[in-house]
């Protein structure tokens, strides 16, 4: 039986909402510089760098990171969250505590070189806390997302495209999570100016991602056998690995002249090519059955939640998994081989309590990844 395309269409965009949006909502290789004191007389210098949030996903990334290159950290958060590792280097940063919607007296009067804003999608955030470190640190970076652009109805959408806006000024629903993001940049861009720098990340992966999104992936292919994938393996699909994003922005805020709007999801690859990688790193036996979007979406298998990282490529969808990161490649993003993401990915679930294991967060569940097997086997 075919769907209609239109009820296909609105059943893809309610899957790919209903999963959660791309970046750092939650939402995590060759390194392009050397550790500060390893890089001589091009070395940035130590840097005094504030993290907004820092206890999450890349969070941990960007502290190591940071005091590895010689810099003074502090991070700014409520206190309430345990970092996932390096809790070493937790020990060496400076802990400040407030609250990013009601209170900020933590930073009051205080000097940073950089700002690395990763906690904030609610515009209002963005407006107190550039508003209060302005003139009290050079530059301000917010980590916002590809669900910024109005769509993704064009394949290589780069940082010109347009961004969505929101339906009123004072919106505050997550249901407009790209529009608020997109609003948040441009407050940035309006009071930090020539020290403003915006990065939109894709679907952050790797060790560490509490929404458990990419990390389906290798987690199934370790488990072997049949391997249902979704329509082609010629799809296309992006992603970031939150230790090159991670670290890559701390190289941002390092110096001036960076300012500016970069997408930051991965070089586009197929999705076959991602699982074969995939299943060579982990020295799998899974074999992978490819089936079509129609007979997906007749057994209500969803792009993104039961398929993370993967919608159809086609109609208003087309461009997601297939945008440019030029701009941010010329900056000095790097990527590393996902093969080496994937077997850190699985020997960090693999470290989680079996009742967190259980209950993961997005993929398809295995009873129903035969069903639909079976299923498509009975096609002939």
């Amino acid at each position: 039986m075919k769907i209609r395309n239109q009820t296909r269409r609105d059943f893809v965009w309610s899957s790919v909402r209903a999963g959660g949006a791309l970046g750092v909502l939650g939402a995590f290789g060759p390194l392009a510089c050397a550790p500060a004191g390893e890089g001589g007389a091009d070395g940035p210098g130590p840097q005094r760098i504030l993290i907004l949030g820092g206890t999450r996903f890349i969070g941990p990334y960007q502290v190591k990171y940071a005091l590895d290159r010689g810099h003074e950290v502090s991070i700014f958060t409520r206190g309430r969250t345990e970092p996932p590792f390096f809790h070493d280097y937790f020990e060496r940063v400076e802990h400040l505590i407030g609250d990013r919607d009601n209170d900020l007296s933590a930073l009051e009067g205080r000097q940073w070189d950089a700002v690395i804003d990763n906690s904030a999608s609610i515009p209002r955030w963005v407006a107190m806390t550039t508003d209060l470190l302005r003139g009290n640190a050079d530059r301000y970076l917010f980590v916002s997302s590809i669900s910024a652009y109005a769509d993704f109805a064009a394949v290589g959408i780069d940082e010109g495209y347009p961004a969505g806006q929101l339906s009123s000024p004072d919106v505050e629903d997550m249901s407009e999570y790209g529009p608020m993001k997109a609003r948040c940049e441009a407050i940035n861009t309006e009071v930090f100016g020539d020290g403003a720098i915006n990065v939109r990340p894709g679907l952050i992966i790797g060790a560490g991602d509490n929404t458990d999104r990419w990390t389906y992936w290798p987690v199934r292919v370790a488990r072997g056998g049949e391997v249902l994938a979704p329509n082609s393996p010629t799809d296309p699909v992006q992603y970031i690995d939150a230790r090159d994003l991670s670290e890559w922005i701390v190289r941002l805020v390092e110096t001036p002249g960076n300012a500016g709007t970069y997408n930051a999801t991965g070089e586009m690859q197929r999705f076959g090519d991602m699982l074969e990688e995939i299943r060579a790193a982990l020295g799998s036996d899974a074999t992978f059955t490819w089936v079509p979007t129609d007979f997906l979406t007749e057994h209500d298998v969803r792009p993104w939640g039961h398929l993370p990282n993967w919608v159809p490529p086609e109609g208003e969808t087309i461009g997601m998994n297939q945008v440019s990161v030029a701009a941010a490649v010329q900056a000095g993003l790097t990527f590393r081989p996902i093969g080496d993401t994937a077997r850190e990915t699985v020997e960090w679930w693999n470290s989680l309590p079996e009742e967190r294991r259980a209950e993961p967060g997005a993929g398809l569940p295995a009873e129903k990844e035969a069903e639909v097997l079976a299923a498509w086997a009975a096609e002939g």
